[in-house]
């Protein structure tokens, strides 16, 4: 076993107990790849809400209220021609369903004004949405809504928003 038997060899053993001790503050700091990948995969969904939100908005607007069968408005937003699609700020938008499942958002309509999409997040949110990042969808919903806890979280859509 070696031992240290300089002030060279005690500088060295700090500076690694230092350095380890670092990395694993970090990593409790942080909360590591498994986190991250959290988080990313929360953006990525909550994205994917706010394009399918913005073709909400574009349906109601072009055609009417929204139908019970969501896959009606789906059809219709990926139609070119549709009145879906020629609404004024339409023409490039793109209904996504959740990008980690596959699996399509419970969308709920409340109103001819109002609609709720909803998704499974990994973690809660702390509503610190970044505008730029989520692009011109986000007018219609509020990225920027805290969300409590981890799990399913609707979002309310505003069906009769212009685009800006």
């Amino acid at each position: 076993m070696w031992t240290p038997r300089s002030a060279g060899d005690w500088l060295a053993v700090a500076l690694a107990g230092v350095a380890s001790a670092s990395v694993i503050a970090g990593l409790v700091i942080i909360g590591g790849p498994s986190k991250a990948r959290d988080i990313q995969r929360d953006d990525m969904r909550l994205q994917a809400v706010v394009s399918t939100a913005e073709a909400l908005n574009c349906y109601s607007r072009g055609i009417g209220p929204l139908p019970g069968d969501m896959q009606v408005a789906r059809r219709a937003i990926a139609e070119p021609g549709s009145p879906a699609r020629l609404a004024q700020g339409c023409s490039n938008v793109d209904w996504k369903d959740d990008p980690i499942s596959g699996e399509p958002f419970e969308i709920r309509p409340v109103d001819t004004k109002q609609a709720e999409i909803c998704a499974v997040f990994a973690r809660p949110g702390d509503g610190d949405a970044q505008s730029y990042y989520y692009g011109y969808g986000a007018a219609y919903i509020n990225a920027e809504t805290t969300r409590p806890e981890a799990g399913q979280f609707c979002y309310t859509v505003n069906l009769t928003a212009e685009p800006g």
